[in-house]
């Protein structure tokens, strides 16, 4: 079978016209290629490398093989040595340069940029180290100090116990606890020789919870722990009352502030929190044998004492309650109801008491029979300067009233008795509001545009108030 070129098909497909087309395009591409070559070409001789007529088209990239098997080198980039220069690598025979400035192959150690701690052990091989775990050759504070030098090396919690089978919980108990060990050894008023009390297994599990004191307050518990040789239970007791000692101020109850005092004021607070007569006794008893100071046994023995003698409450077989009132519910202001709307005059308003209350409980003084109601410490009640009330038999029966709803439910729940509250100090007059005003002998409300035809106002309205619904006073009053 004779063989046919895909150009060739190509041509046999196409007509003339296309296949000029065709034909302008694979020589426009032809032509791209060329100028493509010469631009390498170019740039090889630039980086003095080959010469412009090598025919070679390979992309060339600093530090790559040029022609002759040669590294080829950007411009102002001396030397035979090149390539990409990484930290501590160096170059090829002789130290790589930036142009004329040598560049320095150090390279920083692990941890370099961690934060210097005095405290930190000297760095050892990270083998040894686990070595030292594994085998637990040393004392728990010198092998907690391993821990740290391990991270920084870049062992995580996980590794290290896989390693040494050093539970991670543990871990962080040595490192916490090994910090509260360097602070006691820091001290200067601590005794060094009862840093020895902590050297054994387990010692650790005294000194863990010294997490939560002062750096100040650790010496004497520490102290206190190793002169009572408390175990671990103990120790966690002692310091959480040191703890709680200082946060309540124990000394203003009589308690000094040290180990022994702290604790005595623990067993202190807890007889006064039981109300078992034998459990009072008890931590009484045990306040007494640890307490330190005179003071601190005088307290506890008063307290003993106290509950010991006889109270004049159970003696006597009759209870009497004893209530503290709240700020609500001795928030009121009495009003003087001067009549009924109906029967209303200009003279009982202009003749209404009033009264001043005085006191805790607000007590005030009426004379001759004059009726008072208790209102609410409502804002508009409260800043009324001279109040007075009327009460209304059917507030359905007022027209003003009937105007406010819109609904033919809401004018049903306006039937029954209601409550008219005025005031008598009218500072200026305003058109949303109504006011009473004498038209005849006969008080009618008005408007505030309406007040101006009618004259100046006897009292302004502040609202109508209606008593609380059947089944509401049932459920508030059993």
């Amino acid at each position: 079978m004779m063989s046919v070129s895909k150009s060739a098909c190509l041509h046999t497909q196409l007509p003339s016209s296309n296949h000029r087309a065709f034909t302008s395009l694979s020589r426009r591409k032809h032509t791209t290629a060329d100028c493509g070559r010469k631009l390498f070409r170019t740039n090889a001789n630039a980086y003095g490398n080959g010469s412009a007529d090598s025919g070679s088209s390979r992309v060339i990239m600093p530090g790559s093989q040029g022609a002759g098997n040669q590294r080829q080198q950007p411009p102002g980039r001396s030397g035979s040595s090149s390539g990409l220069i990484l930290p501590g690598k160096g170059g090829a025979g002789k130290m790589p340069q930036l142009g004329n400035t040598p560049v320095n192959n150090f390279r920083p150690p692990p941890g370099f940029m961690d934060s210097l701690d005095a405290k930190q052990p000297v760095a050892e091989d990270p083998q040894k180290l686990l070595a030292k775990l594994k085998t637990g050759a040393g004392y728990w504070h010198e092998l907690a100090r391993a821990l740290p030098a391990l991270q920084r090396a870049g062992f995580d919690w996980l590794n290290i116990e896989a390693e040494t089978g050093l539970e991670r919980a543990l871990q962080s108990i040595w490192t916490i606890a090994g910090q509260v060990y360097d602070s006691l050894k820091e001290q200067a008023n601590f005794p060094q020789e009862k840093l020895k009390y902590f050297n054994p297994e387990d010692s650790e599990y005294k000194l863990y919870p010294m997490r939560i004191l002062a750096v100040t307050a650790r010496g004497p518990v520490a102290e206190y722990i190793a002169d009572q040789d408390l175990n671990t239970t103990d120790s966690e007791v002692v310091i959480k009352a040191f703890k709680e000692h200082e946060r309540r101020n124990g000394v203003k109850q009589g308690f000094a502030y040290t180990p022994a005092d702290a604790l005595a004021f623990k067993y202190y607070r807890d007889a006064g929190e039981t109300r078992r007569k034998h459990e009072i006794r008890d931590f009484i008893d045990r306040g007494l044998a640890v307490a330190e100071t005179e003071r601190a046994k005088a307290t506890l023995r008063a307290f003993i004492e106290e509950e010991a003698a006889p109270s004049a409450a159970s003696a006597d077989p009759a209870q009497l309650a004893i209530l503290r009132l709240t700020h609500e519910e001795m928030a009121f202001r009495a009003v003087a109801v001067v009549g009924n709307w109906a029967t209303a005059s200009a003279a009982a308003i202009q003749q209404a008491p009033s009264v001043r209350q005085q006191g805790s409980f607000s007590i005030f003084e009426t004379q001759g029979q004059q009726k008072w109601v208790m209102m609410p410490a409502w804002s508009a009640v409260m800043a009324a300067a001279q109040p007075v009330a009327f009460s209304i038999d059917d507030c359905s029966k007022l027209d003003v009233l009937l105007q406010q709803t819109k609904k033919k439910e809401d004018k049903k729940r306006l039937q029954g008795e209601g409550l008219l509250l005025l005031d008598r100090a009218i500072p200026e007059v305003k058109e949303s509001e109504y006011y009473v005003v004498d038209k005849g002998g006969s008080l009618q409300l008005k408007t505030g545009s309406e007040v101006a035809e009618t004259g100046s106002p006897l009292a302004r309205v502040l609202f109508c108030s209606r008593p609380p619904r059947a089944e509401m006073a049932e459920t508030a009053y059993p």
